[in-house]
């Protein structure tokens, strides 16, 4: 019996790890709330993440095709991208349903601002696009 459990073991260790999976969203913010979180606005925002909960790392594009990267944790099925720069953090969940919250505190010059993005994700993973997110 040792030996059998022995040899798993062993043929385990030296399997081929698994690779890791990015999942890949495009997201629409349909509401843009600034001022300290307040003065909420309809929006048409484009942005698209790479996220990957595996090795814990992340890129996020916003319309004007700049990439951020950033840090990834998965929990309870919801996606959560951190982006920390110069300015400040940002802070992304994408909820299994296609829900997302990004939220943002920067310091500008002598001010600090606190905005928070509304809206829906579609999972992109694999050539996808239809319906909510998705594993």
């Amino acid at each position: 019996m040792y030996k059998i459990l022995s040899l798993a073991l062993v043929s385990a260790a030296m399997a081929a790890p698994a690779m890791a999976q990015d999942r890949t969203f495009r997201c629409t913010m349909t509401e843009a709330c600034r001022q300290d979180g307040g003065n909420c606005q309809p929006e048409n925002i484009p942005y698209n993440f790479t996220l990957n909960a595996q090795t814990g790392a992340g890129e996020m594009e916003q319309r004007e095709g700049n990439f951020f990267d950033g840090s990834v944790v998965e929990s309870d099925g919801a996606m959560h991208f951190f982006f920390t720069n110069s300015a400040g953090v940002e802070l992304g969940t994408i909820t299994e349903a296609g829900q997302i919250i990004y939220t943002g505190n920067m310091a500008i010059g002598d001010s600090l601002i606190h905005y928070r993005l509304n809206g829906t994700c579609s999972e992109t993973t694999g050539g996808g696009g239809a319906g909510g997110a998705s594993k």
